[in-house]
């Protein structure tokens, strides 16, 4: 297809993100696993992460990784880092993975003010560990609702119990999930960072089927990037600025595939996720200028989200089997959020749910060129005001292919 839209420069952010890393990384000082560990062993997370702190004071450089299956059990870590390459030698092959998360379920109704929670299912707790509590907490200033969770600290543990250090400030239901509060992303970035590169891995979340239902969010991605910020005030501090994260398998996620907070001028190109229990692709609060292209997505729960996302492209993907699409919404209350996105020659392909939705406070996004076949439900579903949708192939639908819930919008099928 020939895209003709309004917008149609914001394509040239591939180009522009692929030039910095040929400009820089020639130059640049080479850290090779190869050179010191033969690639029939498998790497510890330790030996990776100094490779990766030597390259981030030497100010920048290259961290290549063997094949094999490396197991990464506290996460790696990416702080003010400038012109970094983490790459493996084949996709494939060179696996980073997360072990199994620590999690159990609440095994009957355990009232505030136990010092010892009946569990089932139980595995990983350790003394000293923090626990992440899924049921009401104590009231949430930002929202003026309890928090979905409460935390607590592990003492002691049983075959059938978890003894904690204090008693409990708020009741728990019976078959409550109770998770390590702390759990690690696979690759977190953080701080100043900036020309980032990650490419040819498998990132593994170590999600298996016979596993509990849970959704880590920010935790237990394959890749967590996020500058400072607040929900109130915006950007707090620099953004995460030029990450690149091209050719990568990634799958088995309890969390997001990819999650990025405030982050600024991303691309996602030719990566293939598969079976994550939250999204697949995240460009979340105050991420601006980010693109999406090339990646095929299958069985996630969200395909793409964007939410308080600006001037973002997601553009010739392919979307199969997952719960919806692409999801844009709002959190934050801040002005001019949630605008000038784009949505276009993406293909979906059985969704459980809506292919395209598009909430409320969102405005003047583009949805253009996509096919959408056999949504569960919807194939568009729109809200917010003023977006424009155009020039979409829509066949199958559970439901109607088109639904316009509030607002007006400039709408030619």
């Amino acid at each position: 297809m020939t895209l003709s839209i309004s917008g149609q420069e914001r394509l040239m952010y591939a180009c522009w993100n692929h030039l910095f890393f040929a400009m820089h990384f020639s130059s640049l000082l080479i850290l090779l696993l190869l050179a010191t560990v033969s690639p029939a062993r498998a790497l510890t997370e330790a030996e990776i992460q100094r490779f990766i702190d030597d390259a981030i004071k030497a100010g920048g450089g290259e961290v290549v990784i063997p094949p094999g299956v490396h197991l990464i059990e506290r996460g790696l870590r990416v702080k003010d880092a400038k012109k970094l390459r983490i790459v493996g030698l084949d996709a494939e092959d060179t696996v980073l993975k997360l072990p199994p998360v620590a999690c159990a379920l609440a095994a009957g109704t355990t009232a505030a003010g136990a010092t010892t929670i009946p569990v089932k299912s139980q595995r990983g707790f350790k003394q000293g560990m923090r626990l992440k509590i899924e049921a009401d907490g104590e009231l949430d200033s930002f929202t003026k609702k309890p928090k979905p969770y409460h935390l607590a600290i592990v003492k002691a543990v049983e075959k059938d119990t978890i003894q904690l250090e204090s008693a409990l400030k708020f009741p728990i239901p019976d078959g409550t999930m109770i998770r390590h509060e702390d759990a690690p992303n696979l690759i977190e970035i953080r701080g100043a960072s900036e020309e980032i590169l990650i490419e040819k891995l498998t990132l593994d979340g170590g999600r298996v089927e016979s596993d509990p239902h849970i959704r880590g969010h920010a935790q237990l991605c394959a890749i967590f990037a996020s500058g400072a910020y607040s929900y109130e005030k915006g950007p707090t501090g620099p953004q995460v600025k030029k990450l690149r994260i091209s050719r990568c398998f990634i799958q088995n996620c309890h969390g997001r595939g990819i999650a990025l907070y405030s982050v600024e001028g991303a691309e996602i190109d030719d990566c293939t996720i598969r079976d994550t229990a939250d999204e697949a692709i995240d460009f979340d609060h105050f991420t601006t200028k980010s693109i999406a292209t090339h990646n095929h997505i299958a069985r996630c729960h969200i395909g793409v989200e964007l939410n308080d996302a600006n001037d973002c492209l997601v553009a010739g993907n392919e979307f199969r089997e997952c719960s919806t699409g692409i999801n844009l919404w709002r959190w934050c209350k801040q002005p001019g959020l949630n605008e000038g996105n784009l949505i276009v020659q993406n293909v979906f392909v059985r969704t459980q749910g809506n292919a395209v939705q598009i909430a409320t406070g969102t405005k003047g996004n583009t949805v253009a060129q996509n096919e959408i076949n056999s949504s569960g439900k919807n194939g568009i579903i729109l809200s917010g005001e003023a977006q424009i949708v155009k020039a979409n192939k829509i066949t199958g639908s559970g439901m109607k292919d088109i639904v316009i819930q509030e607002g007006k919008h400039d709408v030619s099928e």
